[in-house]
């Protein structure tokens, strides 16, 4: 799903000696949630967790999702969560109502971590049917082999099949460290909103997953902090060629230092004395959050325009104390390369799977050759 599982979070062991318990997360479940979020970190050379502090329901309903947040205890423990949301996405040109499983978690002790992972699973089928969606999607980090050998064969197991459409590069791109792109354009922070909307509706059809964007969107995004006025727009002849919006969701939701690896563990003083000469991001201390922000609607009509939006966008993040921008391109998008030139930053990587359940609704029909596009900030 959307973040990487964490170690041993896939491992079936002896059976529950409990029966599990089934339901979707209410407030009297919030702390709960919660700690699951924070206790369950992520491997890797900066190890992570994903945290929804102070309330985790502040983050529910982005952008007008549907969220169907599913909690799974046993013996009243809180073992495992997992959440449904119901977007309005394009997909093969047309709009579709699709759902996304993210915030798989799973307690590191858990018992038949497979069965609690396959009465979750049965348990959202059920809402993704109820909901009247038409199809699901999920993501799992590309190194995270071990959740991805069981999950790409969790048929066997009685869990949905999840077949693969589109790997997803995330750049993790520095505010600070390159030089300022050289505007050759003209860059507008003062936005006409119908015409904002019809620009990024227009390029949004040419893509697989992308949100559709109409008054009911920005309606939506109005209760998260976010809005036209908030989107810097670049302009060729007075015509509108690319724009997109910094969007800091810390506020709701978080990336949380836990602790660093390999070199970055002794390396990490040095380079936060260049970070303190300006010369680089820094590194934050564990238990500290990452100054980082989404980009929101990132849009342009050529490549040559990167450069310009790319510089406005940092200009926009560096006074709000923001250090790092995410932003996401599919392997084979024809804009890929340009972006990677125009942020540089770091690259990970996931892969994108279509989910789908034994006699529930799925696209059966093949995905054209529109690039694969969905909103990182939802994710």
């Amino acid at each position: 799903m959307a973040r990487p599982l964490a170690d041993g979070e896939l491992t079936a062991v002896a059976p529950a000696t409990h029966a599990t318990g089934v339901a979707l997360a209410t407030p009297a479940d919030e702390a709960d949630v919660r700690a699951l979020l924070r206790n369950t970190v992520m491997p890797g050379a900066v190890r992570v967790a994903f945290t929804r502090e102070p309330d985790y329901f502040a983050g529910e309903g982005l952008a007008g999702a549907v969220d169907r947040t599913t909690i799974i205890r046993a013996a009243g423990r809180a073992d495992a969560m997992g959440r449904l949301s119901l977007h309005t996405l394009h997909r093969n040109g047309a709009v579709r109502r699709i759902g996304y499983l993210g915030e798989l978690r799973l307690a590191p002790d858990v018992p038949n971590a497979v069965r609690r992972l396959r009465d979750g699973y049965a348990f959202l089928r059920d809402h993704f049917i109820a909901d009247g969606a038409d199809g699901c999607f999920t993501s799992i980090a590309a190194e995270n082999l071990r959740a991805r050998r069981v999950l790409e064969h969790g048929g066997r197991l009685g869990l949905p099949t999840y077949v693969p459409i589109a790997d997803l590069e995330t750049r993790l791109a520095p505010v600070r460290r390159a030089p300022r792109a050289k505007r050759f354009d003209r860059v507008d922070t003062v936005v006409d909103r119908d015409e904002l909307t019809a620009f990024l509706e227009h390029h949004a059809r040419a893509a697989h997953l992308s949100p559709t964007w109409d008054n009911a969107r920005w309606t939506a995004l109005a209760a998260h902090g976010i809005g036209p006025s908030d989107f810097v727009v670049v302009r060729a002849h007075g015509r509108m060629v690319a724009a997109a919006a910094v969007w800091d969701q810390r506020s709701f939701r978080q990336t949380r230092i836990c602790g660093y690896q390999g070199a970055l563990r002794w390396s990490r003083p040095f380079m936060n004395v260049l970070a303190r000469a300006g010369l680089a991001p820094s590194l934050p201390a564990p238990g500290t959050v990452v100054r980082q922000a989404s980009v929101l609607g990132a849009t342009v009509d050529h490549d040559r325009h990167w450069p310009t939006l790319w510089s406005a966008l940092r200009a926009a993040a560096d006074p709000r104390g923001i250090e790092w921008l995410i932003i996401a391109r599919a392997a084979g998008d024809p804009q890929l390369e340009a972006l990677r030139r125009a942020v540089g930053g770091r690259a990970y990587r996931t892969r994108l799977y279509a989910v789908r359940w034994p006699d529930a609704p799925a696209f059966i029909d093949s995905w054209d050759s529109r690039p694969f596009r969905p909103e990182v900030a939802l994710l």
